[in-house]
């Protein structure tokens, strides 16, 4: 058999068979008035379903299996839990199923009821190599169907990041302006620096930080300091005011500075740096106090960039890619890319995840808004579905291709995508 349980559970939860004059193993008329709810936890794979057999109105659950006989494999003929059980369908009936005490289980076999040609679709869209397995079908999906589909998609993306960063703001007891300077710090870090970058905030609380907001020197030996990068001797003053002020600042609050070397410069452009983005992240930490607040005040995108805009790093970095070592003057302000991936990955993930958390959905669609106002990511991913006829506008579609790719196509989770269904069924 070239399918899995999961196919079964599909067709009946979408009753794609035939339910003309429909009989079961043991000849009785057979009426389907609700196939239930599908069943995510142990158990029934169907909950709350409803049929009539001969004439009697049966309410219970319902048993999925490709072999009547694997009810036994699997033990339920041990488990009163299914003793609950109305009906066992099954592609194939080649054993008599009883409850706990005795009653035989009425059965349906989908084996003759399903159209060849949803089994034949299903099984190419499981088994072709093709960049997504829709690859041929996709261009003939209504454009409607698509954008429906990638709108959902992208919520869930939403969603899953914002159980993430609410589990590290249960850690910080509830504390939403630590939240958001936490996740700010690891997504300046982008991938390669992502987690020295948490470490490095995690370290370095905000409330060290608030005491001294007023003096650009200390915040920035603060940063250079606890992420290790001030432990060597240097020759020009910058570094060496640097380390002086967090020589007396770790005593003061008993900072243990990070290992240097979890630093990685290795094939990252010299604008991309560590050292670049902690001056750049300095900058923003000196220009603007209760950050998060001012998130949720802003009224649209171009209020959100003008706190980063305004934030100007130190002229030491013109003229640095490292301490001590000079190079040509080069302008180490944060691009509009990188800029539009912390408002993607920081400023609307947190302010949908505390929209969704306080139940106000003004917060929710500022969320959305700010990625449909950004222009869409450049990468294979993107490039490969507008290859396809898929029309990318802005982040908000890139982020849902993004997603669709990773965690459905990917997986060739066909059954549970929108897509994949409307081919299907079609």
């Amino acid at each position: 058999m070239l399918f899995a349980e999961e196919f079964l559970h599909y067709i009946w939860q979408h009753r794609l068979f035939s339910q003309k004059n429909l009989i079961d193993c043991e000849g009785q008329t057979l009426n389907i008035l609700n196939t239930g709810i599908l069943n995510a936890n142990a158990g029934p794979d169907f909950n709350n379903a409803k049929v009539i057999i001969n004439n009697t109105t049966w309410a219970g659950n319902v048993e999925i299996h490709i072999k009547s006989s694997d009810w036994q494999r699997h033990n339920h003929h041990l488990d009163k839990a299914y003793d609950s059980v109305i009906l066992h369908v099954v592609w194939e009936n080649d054993a008599d199923v009883y409850r706990t005490n005795g009653t035989l289980i009425p059965a349906l076999v989908l084996k003759n009821l399903v159209n060849p040609k949803l089994i034949s679709q299903y099984q190419y869209l499981k088994t072709n190599l093709n960049w997504i397995p829709c690859e041929q079908q996709l261009p003939l999906v209504n454009p409607f169907i698509t954008q429906q589909w990638l709108q959902r998609v992208l919520v869930e993306r939403l969603e899953q990041k914002a159980n993430v960063i609410l589990q590290l703001n249960q850690q910080l007891k509830g504390n939403w302006e630590e939240t958001f300077y936490v996740i700010l710090a690891q997504n300046f870090g982008f991938k390669v620096n992502a987690l020295p970058f948490n470490m490095l905030a995690q370290s370095l609380p905000q409330q060290i930080m608030a005491k001294h907001k007023n003096n650009t020197t200390q915040i920035e030996a603060l940063i250079f300091g606890q992420a290790g990068f001030l432990s060597g001797n240097f020759t020009e003053d910058y570094p060496q005011i640097l380390k002086k002020e967090y020589a007396f600042l770790q005593q003061k609050y008993g900072l243990k500075p990070l290992d240097k070397t979890l630093w990685k410069f290795s094939k990252l452009r010299p604008n991309n740096f560590p050292t670049v983005r902690l001056a750049q992240f300095a900058a923003v930490v000196c220009a603007s106090s209760h950050l998060f607040s001012k998130v949720l005040e802003a009224s649209n995108i171009n209020s959100i960039k003008a706190l980063f805009n305004n934030a100007k790093i130190n002229q030491y970095w013109q003229t640095h890619f490292h301490f001590d070592i000079a190079t040509a003057p080069s302008n180490k302000k944060m691009g509009e890319k990188s800029l539009d991936l912390i408002i993607i990955n920081t400023i609307a993930i947190i302010t949908f995840c505390y929209g969704k958390q306080i139940a106000n959905e003004a917060y929710v669609n500022f969320a959305l808004n700010l990625i449909e106002g950004i222009k869409p990511e450049k990468n294979n991913i993107v490039d490969n579905f507008k290859r396809l006829g898929i029309n990318v506008l802005n982040a908000y579609d890139s982020q849902a291709l993004i997603h669709l790719k990773n965690n459905y196509c990917e997986q060739k989770k066909c059954l549970h995508c929108g897509i994949g269904n409307k081919i299907l069924n079609s």
